[in-house]
């Protein structure tokens, strides 16, 4: 769903007609909600790609949705076990971040960043 850009962020939703509060990002309150800032551009979720990646031995620049996939595409092809390491946290990035706007919108829960890798290194047992 991340990839084809096929979740329901709070622009997509106002695009489709949908009545929301407001267009700002659950996590920094300050940007639009769009895939590409939710999981890249946001400095929650730069944070915490930064430091998966920093757990997993790569020392870079976190860049924007376009180019971090592209970057997972590319190094990380085939079944290797770094190969699959990669794909498992790239996934658990999004799906941790997209399960923290949920419990901020939802459940009224709001955690720190911290708190969200601890989710994920127990998702990936990095």
């Amino acid at each position: 769903m991340a990839i084809l850009d096929r979740l329901p962020t709070r622009v997509r939703l106002m695009r489709m007609g949908l009545t929301v509060e407001n267009e700002k990002c659950m996590l920094c309150g300050i940007e639009a909600e769009t895939r590409d800032h939710l999981f890249f551009d946001c400095g929650f979720a730069r944070e915490l790609w930064g430091a998966v990646l920093i757990l997993c031995g790569v020392n870079r620049r976190v860049r924007n949705w376009g180019r971090e996939l592209a970057w997972n595409v590319h190094c990380f092809k085939g079944k290797s076990l770094i190969a699959r390491m990669f794909k498992l946290d790239w996934a658990s990035h999004v799906y941790d971040i997209w399960k923290e706007i949920n419990s901020r919108l939802f459940g009224g829960k709001t955690r720190l960043m911290d708190d969200v890798l601890k989710d994920v290194k127990e998702d990936v047992q990095i």
